[in-house]
């Protein structure tokens, strides 16, 4: 399929950043560890690569060849990022440097690496397959963005899946693969992706009630409007089945017509998985794809499993997540219950009902089992309700457009209308996910808190609060949960692999709010604004800090010792790293992305440090 050239250079672009700059930030291979900051290139002749104030080349050697780019100190997250493509590989025979894109840097460091280097990368031509993906499918998500963008401005009181379709634009930053919806064509994802025009009515198969699992007796009746109920109804007849021996379960599509019919051959050949009517109701994706706006009631997500591929993870939902999901909303619940602040701060989508197939006979920890179900996302009442309140994904925030604009903030702004700069705003934005994130840590709880699960709560351009969904990632620590009196949820995890819901020591608790909710969640909406308004990094690190010491100094006694011995005094903080977990994933990798941590030095060190310089 034809595509715009100037979005799919854009596309190109992109990943590019992303790539060169996670190859830098993780330290991948060494790559970091060899890098030469340079001036100039004596040798090196190749047009419009001259540098601009504030950058230098930094060349990385890759054995008898080195890349050559020009690069920014990204104080204090990463030392250099890549500042404007090109790229240019040197070698020994051409010395006026070849420029590449993404797919041909990703080969030109696997070719660098040593025979047993690559044999323990087994997914290395996935993850090459995975970026050219990422190439097709973010050129179709730009082609879409000034329509998005002008939908937004033209709108008062933008929509929740309006903000959704934003946040696609840039998916899970820092990432060279986010936008890679992986087993999709270029058809397929412009049919079923989160584009403006892409709805889809869903498929029903019915299960037999001794293979299903899950309390959402009555999914039908509660996504279905009379008509399509009535369709449904009529297919058990014609299907020669009663509801009172099977229960109905709604597919994607997609999932229906390439997975189902090989994965679950046998039970369809014995009528314990039964087709019945298809293409009812109509909804829209959100950016995550399996999440699926119901158009008749948007109060309504439903969220049915895929078999491709996202971050290295399938989109399915195992049973077990489902199970620890709706364990860990009733500890949430029981918290706001019980600590006013956090109550009059923070909502939860409910997502207790949900249906998933269930083989007594067969492994319950499988992929299987994962490939069909559905969960019920229901968002608070009496925040739909109230015509004052705004509903925005944290993950919106940070999307930049071609223009230069970051239509969240500016919308954000202009509904405040009280002359608000972007640096107010954005302190007020990270000072409220900080202050709950912590509040729940003194309780022995994190949440995950990237920008996907969090939807910021507004009342007039003014952040009120959060709002959290997909419940099956809240860490604990037990102790401190016993301490203030709140259940255990009594995870359910796969034997055999480590449980990272549990964690035996609270300082591995804040891992997951400086990794996902700040070097990822914050950091990202800190780059946009960076980008787009020149807004000093170095001032939103600042914010971040304070917000970090004003919150600290409210927790009880141990929480505020270890989060100032952890987030304050430590010369180090921990980094989330993708890339290499990626290329050493072996299989599908189930419904979890690979990853791991590495170390980088404690960025409010560096912020405290430069402060100190500036005085001095």
């Amino acid at each position: 399929m034809n595509h715009s050239n100037t979005d799919h250079m854009r596309a190109e672009t992109l990943i590019l950043h992303e790539l060169i700059d996670a190859l830098i930030y993780e330290n991948s291979f060494g790559i970091a560890e060899r890098a030469v900051v340079l001036d100039q290139i004596d040798a090196l002749a190749h047009d419009e690569f001259v540098l601009q104030p504030g950058e230098s080349y930094l060349s990385l050697p890759l054995g008898d060849r080195t890349l050559v780019l020009r690069a920014r100190q990204d104080t204090p997250v990463q030392p250099y990022r890549l500042s404007r493509a090109p790229v240019l590989l040197l070698d020994s025979t051409e010395r006026s440097g070849r420029v590449l894109g993404p797919l041909e840097v990703m080969r030109v460091v696997a070719e660098s690496l040593s025979p047993q280097a690559r044999a323990a990368l087994p997914n290395l031509d996935g993850f090459r397959a995975d970026l050219e993906t990422a190439l097709s499918h973010t050129t179709i998500l730009l082609e879409a963005a000034p329509q998005i963008a002008q939908d937004l401005a033209d709108s008062q009181r933008p929509k929740l899946l309006d903000w959704e379709r934003l946040a696609a634009l840039r998916d899970r930053p820092f990432h060279p693969s986010s936008r890679a919806k992986s087993g999709w064509s270029e058809d397929e994802f412009r049919q079923f992706g989160p584009l403006l025009d892409a709805t889809f009515g869903l498929d029903w198969l019915a299960v037999r009630r001794d293979h299903i699992q899950g309390g959402a007796t009555t999914i039908a009746e509660t996504i279905l409007d009379d008509e399509d109920l009535d369709r449904l109804q009529q297919s058990y007849a014609a299907a020669g089945i009663s509801a009172k021996d099977y229960v109905g379960l709604p597919v994607h599509p997609w999932q229906l017509a390439q997975v189902l019919p090989t994965l679950y051959a046998d039970e369809l050949r014995d009528r314990v998985i039964v087709p019945l009517a298809q293409n009812l109701g109509r909804l829209a994706a959100t950016s995550s794809a399996r999440s699926l706006v119901l158009l008749r009631d948007e109060s309504l997500h439903v969220k049915v499993p895929l078999g491709i591929s996202a971050l290295g993870a399938l989109r399915v939902l195992p049973p077990r997540y489902q199970r620890n999901a709706e364990r860990s909303q009733a500890l949430l619940q029981a918290l706001i219950a019980l600590d006013s602040e956090v109550g009059r701060r923070l909502w939860l989508c409910d997502e207790r009902q949900w249906l998933a197939f269930n083989d007594p006979t067969s492994d319950p920890f499988a992929d299987k089992p994962g490939h069909l179900g559905c969960l019920l996302r229901a968002y608070p009442a009496a925040l739909l309700a109230d015509p004052e309140i705004e509903l925005l994904p944290m993950a919106a925030l940070s999307v930049v457009t071609a223009q230069g604009t970051m239509p969240a903030i500016e919308h954000l702004l202009r509904v405040r209308g009280d002359g608000a700069q972007i640096a107010e705003l954005f302190r007020e934005v990270a000072h409220t996910l900080i202050d709950m994130a912590l509040r729940c840590f003194g309780y022995g709880i994190m949440p995950e808190l990237h920008g996907q699960n969090v939807v910021l709560v507004t009342r007039g351009g003014r952040i009120e609060g959060l709002l959290l969904r997909d419940h099956d990632t809240v860490r604990l620590h037990l102790p401190w949960l016993a301490d203030a009196g709140l259940p255990e949820p009594e995870y359910i995890v796969k034997p055999g692999t480590p449980n990272s819901l549990i964690n035996a020591a609270p300082e591995q608790l804040l891992i997951y709010f400086q990794t996902l909710a700040v070097q990822v969640n914050l950091h990202a909406i800190a780059d946009g604004c960076a980008t787009a308004y020149g807004l000093e990094l170095a001032q939103c690190w600042q914010l971040i800090h304070e917000s970090i010491v004003t919150t600290l100094a409210a927790l009880p006694e141990s929480a505020r010792t270890v989060g100032q011995r952890v987030l304050l005094d430590a010369p180090t903080w921990p980094t989330k790293l993708l890339l290499v977990p990626l290329l050493e994933r072996v299989g599908t990798g189930g419904g979890s992305m690979p990853s791991g941590y590495g170390s980088t030095v404690n960025p409010l060190h560096v912020i405290a440090e430069r402060a100190v310089m500036a005085v001095s």
